[in-house]
């Protein structure tokens, strides 16, 4: 049994585990065709049979699946611990101690939230339900694949657009390709892999002209990456009533990948139209909602994770430089860029160094992205990328 990869499916077929399964090469100009079928740079075939963790080598540095290195905070682990006193009781009404302060800093109401174990079911459900009778998904080249191999998968047809030369959204090329048969825009922000991310002001501009016409669905997951005051305030225009869905995760800079819990914003009609694909509120076990609760007021916690990830980010992207290597500035917890020799070849060269790292080809180049760990993880990677490169 095979299938197409999702978020931890991906993961498991490819470097964390067999570090060297090739990736499919992806050329944007093919993708904007709109009868050419979605190429997908994270496909690969899986076999479910397999037991693949058991080849995975020892990693001595964990940098291939944008988790926080440091951790949750203590704030989270206490809460953790008190909430076992009421493991016996479903989360019903501790809900509103995460939605209300939520809803406050977003400029929305609570009815306007809709939490979920990661953000990962909340993608699912937009993907299956846009899908729904066919018609066409927006997106750009070199984007965050699980919604749109889940439409692909359920009779949508994708159309991504080519990046920018700089690898960001071409909001322009995506509005003049709007065509009647277009049910939802994809735009994922800070983007996975490149790490680039949209101008505020373009991105509001470009939802408050599309969304009255098509339902556009940003994926927010490196957003917390942003510093406070520059992030994109898009919940207000929720609050004015257009068809936007924000979808957000605490598996990032909060550390919650295994705990799961995210939450997307959006018109309540819609989240109860996504709620129909999921199990939405109810997946979300009252431990992980009370450690969401803690570890969102720990406002030192998430500005310590915040500059750390960009203390280290920026130790690699000065080492890669340094190296001649062309880094593609990111606002996010990784870093691609691309490389000098076959994908297969330096994944497997990396991984025997015990240094877990993905790897994909678009337009015929062979990249490297790498997640941003602690500053002793990314002194063993840059040493043992000096060792695989010459």
């Amino acid at each position: 049994m095979s299938s197409q990869l999702t978020r931890r499916d991906w993961l498991r077929a490819s470097g964390l585990l067999t570090a060297g399964l090739g990736l499919s090469r992806f050329t944007p100009a093919e993708a904007a065709r709109s009868n050419a079928p979605f190429v997908s740079a994270f496909t690969n075939e899986f076999s479910f049979a397999d037991d693949p963790f058991a080849k995975m080598p020892k990693l001595k540095a964990r940098l291939l699946a944008n988790e926080n290195p440091l951790g949750i905070a203590q704030s989270a682990k206490d809460a953790i611990v008190k909430a076992t006193e009421i493991g016996n009781r479903y989360a019903w009404m501790e809900f509103a101690q995460l939605k209300t302060p939520i809803a406050a800093d977003e400029g929305v109401k609570p009815e306007n939230i809709m939490m979920s174990p990661g953000s990962s079911d909340v993608l699912m459900a937009a993907a299956e339900h846009f899908a729904k009778e066919g018609g066409t998904i927006l997106t750009s080249a070199m984007t965050y694949d699980d919604l749109l191999q889940r439409a692909q998968k359920f009779g949508a047809k994708i159309k991504a657009m080519p990046m920018t030369k700089d690898f960001k959204y071409d909001l322009p090329a995506i509005k003049a390709a709007i065509t009647p048969d277009v049910k939802l825009v994809y735009i994922v922000n800070p983007n996975n892999p490149t790490g680039t991310i949209v101008p505020t002001a373009d991105l509001e501009a470009f939802c408050r002209e599309i969304a009255p016409k098509v339902p556009v669905f940003i994926d927010e997951a490196y957003i917390d990456f942003y510093e406070p005051a520059d992030r994109p305030k898009l919940g207000k225009l929720v609050a004015e009533g257009m068809n936007l869905i924000l979808a957000r995760t605490f598996s990032k800079i909060h550390g919650f990948a295994g705990l799961r819990l995210g939450y997307a914003i959006a018109q309540p009609d819609v989240l109860k139209t996504l709620h129909a694909y999921t199990n939405g509120e109810f997946a979300v076990s009252i431990t992980t909602l009370m450690a969401g609760v803690a570890s969102y007021k720990d406002i030192d916690w998430q500005n310590h994770c915040r500059a750390e990830n960009a203390k280290a980010r920026t130790y690699t992207t000065k080492a890669l430089t340094d190296l001649g290597y062309e880094v593609i500035p990111s606002s996010a917890n990784f870093i691609l860029f691309p490389i000098r020799m076959k994908t297969k070849t330096f994944e497997g060269q990396m991984f025997a160094q015990g240094i877990g790292i993905q790897t994909r080809d678009f337009n015929g180049q062979p990249y490297c992205r790498v997640s941003v760990g602690t500053m002793d993880e990314m002194t063993i990677f840059i040493d043992g990328f000096k060792k695989v490169v010459g």
